[in-house]
Formats: structure tokens, C-alpha cells, sequence
């Protein structure tokens, strides 16, 4: 198997895109892999989906896996395609997330350690600073979130908490469905909470319960936020 095609099938590649060039440098224990697409070539707007002609390239770099314990480097003169509705911008690569720095499977087996090892830790095995591994936990974190708000709420339970010794208290609302905590407000104030419920409405269409203690301001603010709310 030739070095392209090895490189062509670890990334996963499919037309139109293919691996160009291979560049081996073992005085630098280092390989570069250069990625090219089929020309011409229309690209889904990232927004819309609209199939887009190119409007010219940015060259990108990601780190990969090491391979061969050779540190492996992307590169890539990434198409920017023209759309009608939403202008100039950046086509997707397979290979990694937007305004990512490393590719998906990278960032796959960093979250995995990160799991089990402390950051610096990880870090460390990988070649990383501790800002670039915090990085990776800090997106996947993120991506987890975004993919939990899309979920409706069911059974939602409002709870409050003190912490340090002052005994500030901050509102806890949970998914007791999943048992997945939802968000953490800064206080247990009627109009934070009332703000909160206000802004996740549309998530809020298919609440049958919601358990919370008989904090008066927690129940105000649900009475008049929660259509057909009742005690």
C-alpha cells in the first residue's frame, strides 16, 4: 500500500476529497499529509446546506494522531464558498470540527484520557500545552451541552445550594428524567429563575412535573411563568 492511499484510509477520506501529498521528515520525526479536493467541486453551505460554488481557499493546519511515533500534521487549502444567503465562509472538512486546530480523532482520544487523567497528564503523553488539552475538554464540554439543550424538558426539579461559608446560595435545576443537571443560576432569586424560564419556553412546552421545594419565590416565578401551572 502505497504512503497516500495508507493516509487516505486512516483519515477516512471520500470524494472529493484526496490525499496529494505525503511529506516524510525523519530528521524532524514529523510527516505532513497534504489534502487536496477534486476540482470543480460545489460544497454545502455551513449554514443552509445549499450546494455552493468555490469562492477561493484558506490554507489550514491539524494535528493528527502520531503515527509510526511521527508527529502527524493536516494540511489543507480549505475552500470558502460564496453562498446567496449567508455570503463568504469556510466549507466543512471531514476530518475536523470548525475552527478546530486537531483533527476529530485526535480530540476523540484526548476527551477519552481526559476522562481518567488529570489535564497535565494528558498534556503531557500527547504533546500538548495545558491550554491546548483544556481546549479540547473545554469544546467537548460545550458540544455536550449544545446537544442537551436540544432535547425537550419532561421533569424538571428546581433545587437550591449553598457553598463556602457565607452560605451563598445559587438554583440547581435538574432533568430528573435523565438526571442530568440542565444549568447552575447564580442565585435563588425569583426573577433569575423567572429570566431562566422565560428564555427556554420552547423546552419547557412538554414539562408534566416540576418538584421543587416550597421556596416562595421558586413558586411565584414558575405560577407565572409556566402556562397552566398549578400547586
Amino acid at each position: 500500500m502505497q504512503d497516500k492511499e495508507l493516509y487516505q484510509n486512516l483519515l477516512g477520506l471520500r470524494a472529493p476529497w484526496f490525499v496529494s501529498q505525503v511529506d516524510l521528515r525523519m530528521e524532524e520525526s514529523k510527516v505532513t499529509v497534504w489534502v487536496e479536493h477534486l476540482s470543480p467541486s460545489t460544497f454545502p453551505c455551513p449554514e443552509c446546506g445549499l450546494e455552493c460554488s468555490v469562492h477561493d481557499h484558506r490554507r489550514r493546519t491539524w494535528r493528527h494522531l502520531d503515527t509510526c511515533g511521527l508527529v502527524t500534521m493536516i494540511e489543507c487549502d480549505v475552500p470558502r464558498i460564496n453562498c446567496d444567503a449567508h455570503g463568504v465562509l469556510q466549507a466543512r472538512v471531514p476530518w475536523a470540527e470548525p475552527k478546530g486546530r486537531f483533527t476529530v480523532i485526535f480530540e476523540a482520544v484526548a476527551i477519552s484520557w481526559l476522562k481518567v487523567a488529570p489535564i497535565g497528564s494528558v498534556a503531557e503523553r500527547l504533546g500538548l500545552s495545558w491550554d491546548e488539552a483544556w481546549g479540547i475538554m473545554d469544546r467537548a464540554v460545550r458540544r455536550g451541552l449544545a446537544r442537551r439543550d436540544e432535547f425537550p424538558i419532561r421533569e424538571l426539579a428546581v433545587d437550591e445550594t449553598s457553598f463556602q461559608k457565607r452560605h451563598e446560595y445559587v438554583t440547581v435545576l435538574v432533568d430528573r428524567a435523565t438526571g442530568n443537571v440542565i444549568d447552575v443560576l447564580d442565585d435563588r432569586k425569583k426573577s433569575t429563575l423567572k429570566d431562566w424560564l422565560e428564555a427556554h419556553k420552547e423546552r419547557l412546552e412538554a414539562v408534566r412535573t416540576i418538584t421543587m421545594d416550597m421556596w416562595e419565590p421558586y413558586v411565584t416565578a414558575v405560577m407565572e411563568t409556566i402556562d397552566a401551572a398549578e400547586t
